[in-house]
């Protein structure tokens, strides 16, 4: 617990945002960590939060600040993590996913307690169809602190409704809603497998 709340106090946590409400064939969403005092690790931290809410803007030019910063600024092992992820943010955003895996396991070597890294791992296996990996990082980003954040449980509904498990999908999608009632995306995947079950 100390460790989480260490985590809580060093790094500020961009909510996860849902792309639309496009149910399965939305992309799940993508998280990056707020990070500050220094420009380049904060425009990359800029960059990772504008694609992370619409990855149709990600350009090449977008991974500047944080190679600059990653090559350049000496940075502490924290922040390093962050801005590790946060471009890794921009790779899966530009389908560039061996370098978001890249990226991601680089900032979890450098803090492995970061929930926030395996929820990031998460969704690029989720973007490359490998759910069972997903699954993997999302139930692991819970027990490392991140069990009251609904959005997660999106995730893992997407990722069990695509490997055929409506069971666990809608429990997911339940939890998704118990945590935030205003989750309209997990109310219709929810609705959609209940409506289905019907028949």
């Amino acid at each position: 617990m100390k460790k989480i709340a260490k985590l809580a106090y060093l790094f500020g946590v961009l909510p996860l945002v849902s792309y639309a409400q496009c149910g399965l064939e939305c992309d799940p969403t993508s998280s990056a960590i707020l990070i500050g005092g220094i420009e380049y690790p904060v425009n990359c931290y800029l960059n990772s939060q504008k694609v992370s809410q619409n990855p149709d803007i990600a350009t090449e030019s977008m991974l500047e600040p944080c190679d600059f910063a990653i090559t350049f600024v000496d940075m502490k092992k924290d922040t390093l993590a962050a801005t590790y992820t946060n471009r890794g943010v921009i790779h899966i955003a530009l389908g560039n996913y061996d370098g978001a895996f890249s990226d991601f396991n680089i900032g979890m070597n450098l803090l492995p307690e970061a929930a926030q890294i395996m929820v990031n791992r998460g969704n690029a296996f989720y973007h490359t169809g490998n759910y069972q990996m997903a699954i993997e990082d999302y139930n692991q980003s819970i027990e490392l602190g991140y069990a009251d954040f609904a959005d997660v449980y999106l995730n893992l509904g997407k990722s069990y409704e695509r490997m055929g498990n409506i069971t666990l999908a809608q429990q997911n999608y339940q939890q998704a809603i118990d945590l935030s009632p205003n989750q309209a995306e997990a109310r219709s995947l929810l609705d959609g497998l209940l409506s289905q079950s019907d028949f």
